[in-house]
């Protein structure tokens, strides 16, 4: 069983990863703006835990377990942000909110809004459904300050 704190860990080094092509400890504490000490701390649990394989002074890769969790926390990253943007939350706080969220979410709801994301993808461009729901936003004023 994953914690929040952990789940943050291998999403942070899934993203390092794929951004540099490889992950060191002191890359993690910069992005997550935590201590060594505390990066040095998870990263003996996820090692533990069977997530990571980490040699002192060298980088961090996933083992087969790790890297199927953290495209797991990816995907789910994904599609909240996806969806969250789709109703009209703006960039900014779709991403805060997405981080949140997708420790919290399970996974029939995972399921559910990734089909309605595909959905909507499905959509013809003439579809007028979006246009339609930000106006419908803006008339409650949810809108008011967003970029549209």
């Amino acid at each position: 069983m994953t914690t929040r704190n952990m789940e943050d860990y291998l999403e942070a080094i899934w993203n390092l990863q794929d951004k540099k092509g490889y992950v060191k400890a002191k890359d993690i504490a910069d992005k997550l703006e935590v201590s060594r000490p505390s990066v040095s701390e998870m990263i003996k649990k996820l090692s533990e835990n069977e997530y990571i394989v980490y040699e002192k002074y060298g980088g961090i890769v996933f083992t087969a377990k790790g890297r199927k969790l953290a495209q797991e926390i990816k995907k789910r990253h994904t599609l909240l942000l996806e969806f969250l943007k789709i109703v009209g939350v703006d960039e900014q706080n779709a991403q805060i909110d997405a981080c949140k969220l997708e420790h919290d979410v399970s996974p029939e709801t995972i399921t559910c809004l990734l089909e309605f994301v595909e959905f909507i993808s499905l959509l013809p461009e003439s579809s007028k459904w979006k246009e339609n729901f930000q106006e419908y936003l803006k008339k409650r004023g949810l809108l008011v300050g967003k970029k549209q």
